[in-house]
């Protein structure tokens, strides 16, 4: 549903609102007329029969006249009698009706009470008025000589009749019927009250109804107008990317969309040259960044090539230098006894042993990590594996260190490993220098073997230099060496940590650097651990 369709919804909704408020205030204009009526009726009914018990004890007073005046003289207008008669008739048949009218109109069981109580009273005059009727019209009461007797009769017809004083019980009809009709008028006051403040109230609550209706009404047509009028100004000064909403009546919208392609035209020409300024500019910037970035790769690359080759140079150099020193002291002087030159051809040897690991360990970086991830895994039990670890950690830090051994596992034929046991040796002599570099000023080191369900763990733990959390996360990296390393000891390539690292992940190993509290460097090696009988065939 659009816009303009739901703004007529409203609109319609609005009008069916108000049309309800309306009928509903004629419903309730109705009732209350209805309801006025009603106890107006009730009210009229109770006067008229209070006026109509009135009108027959006066009648009634003027037929005793008449009939003392006829007793006395003998000689009284007849035609006056029977008018009263007429009249007096006329009047119970009126109350007859009436007490039938507010029988009908009666609420309550009271007033039904009450109804029954007038209708009898009603039927007592009439017995009575018909009595008197014929008595008086026969002339019965002329056939009375003595005047006590005939006063006698006159008060039994008029005041008794059935053992009842209809002087009485007329009274008591009026006294009642007036407290009626004060009732009645009471109670058709209340009703009119009641409606004036029911129709005030719905009128209020209507009134209410159409200021607010009106209100967001002729708010939702101000909005598209305020909206036009702003669009124009944001124009004037030249902003053509504005937009306006294209909602509210149908012939608002159709202008706002108008003026939104006007202004989109404008605005898409501004964009485009926009965009192209800003595409220029980040070009600058991503190309000013790769150069930025290059020259750093640049100058890093230079500075670790030329810390490289210092390093190269060092570490070939001295164990040249030993050599050549070796060699001149023993050919220097007088001869030497054969034994002395069993010890200088030893520390010839050891040096060149030296000098030739450093060369296998750059030949090993020229080839690449492909080698590194080479290698030739063999089923190897466990018991020889700590066999061979231990004698290579012995050899590598015995007699310089003391070493405190823990096994904490059952030696069994059952569990084996595969492993390139030339290479893994590599990790341990890797492991075992820097420990011999860096923790030299100490004299224990400690190293312990345990077991997972499905992992060999290997720690080396020294009181050495340690290390930073700044430089735990590069200690891997080729060519990587801290500042206290390097203090410590100014010699070494930075290339141990990254061939042991590539070896380990090529045995689905880790190995792993932290600190050990409160000094030192703890090395963790961890290496997938097998069950079961070792395949001899199995080769990897």
């Amino acid at each position: 549903m659009s816009n303009n369709h739901m703004y007529l919804r409203k609109l319609a909704i609005s009008l069916c609102v108000l049309l309800a408020i309306i009928l509903l205030q004629s419903a309730i204009a109705f009732w209350a007329h209805q309801n006025s009526e009603f106890h107006t009726e009730r009210n009229r009914v109770a006067n008229q029969m209070l006026s109509e018990f009135v009108s027959v004890r006066a009648d009634k007073q003027r037929l005793k006249v008449w009939l003392a005046e006829y007793l006395i003289t003998e000689d009284a207008n007849t035609s006056f009698r029977d008018a009263l008669f007429n009249r007096m008739q006329q009047q119970l048949n009126q109350l007859d009706q009436l007490a039938i009218r507010d029988q009908l109109l009666s609420t309550s069981e009271i007033d039904l009470q009450h109804t029954m109580q007038q209708v009898k009273v009603i039927s007592l005059l009439q017995s009575n008025l018909q009595t008197l009727e014929q008595a008086l019209r026969t002339r019965e009461i002329a056939l009375y000589q003595d005047d006590t007797e005939r006063w006698r009769v006159l008060i039994s017809l008029f005041d008794k009749f059935q053992d009842t004083d209809l002087s009485e019980l007329l009274q008591q009809a009026i006294v009642q019927q007036k407290e009626r009709a004060s009732i009645t008028e009471l109670e058709a006051l209340a009703a009119l009250q009641q409606v004036k403040l029911t129709i005030a109230l719905i009128s209020l609550a209507g009134l209410i109804f159409a200021i607010f209706i009106g209100y967001h009404l002729s708010k939702a047509l101000s909005r598209p107008l305020q909206q036009l009028l702003d669009g124009t100004k944001q124009l004037q000064h030249g902003h053509f990317n504005h937009r306006i909403s294209e909602s509210g009546p149908e012939e608002f919208a159709e202008l706002a969309r108008q003026f939104n392609l006007m202004s989109g035209y404008i605005a898409e020409f501004a964009e485009k040259e926009k965009q192209s300024q800003q595409a220029a500019e980040q070009l600058v910037q991503d190309r000013t960044a790769q150069l930025q970035q290059a020259l750093e790769q640049l100058h890093e690359a230079e500075y670790r090539q030329k810390q490289l080759l210092a390093d190269i140079s060092h570490e070939l150099r001295t164990p040249a230098t030993s050599i050549q020193g070796e060699a001149e002291i023993s050919l220097r002087g007088q001869a030497k006894t054969s034994s002395e030159y069993q010890e200088a051809f030893s520390r010839i040897l050891a040096a060149t042993q030296q000098l030739s690991r450093r060369i296998d360990d750059l030949l090993m970086l020229a080839r690449g990590e492909d080698k590194l991830l080479q290698v030739q895994l063999q089923p190897l039990a466990l018991t020889l594996f700590i066999q061979q670890a231990q004698n290579t950690v012995r050899q590598q830090l015995e007699p310089v260190f003391t070493i405190d051994w823990h096994c904490n596992i059952a030696i069994t034929d059952d569990y084996w490993l595969l492993l390139d046991t030339e290479k893994f040796a590599s990790v341990l002599r890797i492991i075992t220098e820097n420990t011999k570099h860096y923790a030299r000023n100490t004299s224990q080191v400690r190293f312990s073997i345990k077991t997972t369900d499905a992992e060999l763990i290997m720690e080396l733990v020294d009181q050495g230099i340690g290390i930073t959390i700044a430089d735990s996360s590069r200690l891997f990296e080729r060519h990587y060496r801290s500042a206290v390393a390097r203090q410590t000891r100014p010699d070494g390539l930075g290339i141990g940590l990254c061939i042991a690292k590539a070896i380990m992940d090529a045995h689905d190993g880790a190995i792993a650097l932290s600190t050990n509290q409160p000094t030192g460097t703890r090395v963790t090696l961890t290496l997938p651990l097998f069950s079961g009988v070792i395949d001899e065939s199995s080769h990897y």
